[in-house]
């Protein structure tokens, strides 16, 4: 058997947890609990926003974790993403400190009737250069409103950072019915803005069927990739128009 292993668990784990202390010896006053629930959506919030890094043997574990920790960029990125984690989650008031981690839109499975959306994947580029861009902001919109997301750990809007090279992602929360079996239309708008580049605004739609089955964890085959999306500075003329 063939024991494959994310080693940017390890790494981003670590560092989450220390900042966590760093900034509650401070007493700031932005950070209100320091759990290990609120540390694990952290942890998750960083982890669903940079690339993993697989190795299969433990001289590769080794090789590879002192690489990253010789890295300052991936260590800045990891950083700066799990402050922006910490933000999010310590202003979101999450029912399960109290009842364990059920969602606080949970549907009994028993009872679910619902249309399951796949994960969106994207990425954001420069549309000259072709390079990704860091810091744009993408918001998704069902129905020219904003999109409810899974859980606290997928914010919408969402930003890029460099770690993620330009990437996003969005996991839209399932949507009740009362049918099996019944096909309906989504459709979606994703707008996406950066400091000193013209917005851009894309449209798809998504086909779905209904199911009793109420998809609660991340499946790489049920994802949908959106078009790249390329922005290009208000002072150059798009010459794709």
């Amino acid at each position: 058997m063939i024991n494959i292993h994310n080693i940017m668990e390890e790494q981003v784990i670590d560092r989450v947890n220390k900042i966590y202390d760093q900034v509650m010896s401070k007493q700031t006053t932005w950070l209100s609990c320091d759990c290990e629930n609120c540390r694990l959506d952290t942890v998750s919030y960083v982890l669903n926003r940079i690339p993993p890094r697989y190795v299969v043997s433990g001289r590769g574990v080794t090789h590879s974790n002192s690489t990253i920790l010789k890295n300052s960029q991936i260590n800045a990125d990891i950083d700066k993403l799990a402050i922006e984690g910490m933000r999010l989650v310590s202003s979101s008031k999450r029912p399960y400190h109290k009842d364990g981690r059920k969602h606080p839109t949970e549907i009994p499975k028993s009872k679910a009737l619902v249309f399951n959306f796949p994960n969106f994947i994207g990425n954001v580029y420069d549309g000259s250069t072709f390079e990704p861009l860091t810091d744009a902001q993408i918001e998704l919109k069902l129905n020219n409103k904003l999109a409810e997301m899974m859980d606290v750990t997928w914010p919408n809007p969402c930003k890029t950072f460099k770690a993620t090279n330009g990437g996003f992602t969005f996991w839209v929360a399932p949507e009740k019915t009362d049918r099996e079996g019944l096909t309906k239309d989504f459709n979606f708008t994703i707008n996406v803005s950066c400091q000193g580049y013209v917005p851009a605004t894309i449209a798809f739609t998504v086909t779905l069927t209904s199911e009793t089955q109420d998809r609660r964890e991340v499946n790489a085959s049920y994802s949908r990739k959106i078009n790249d999306i390329f922005l290009f500075r208000e002072d150059i003329e798009n010459e794709m128009e």
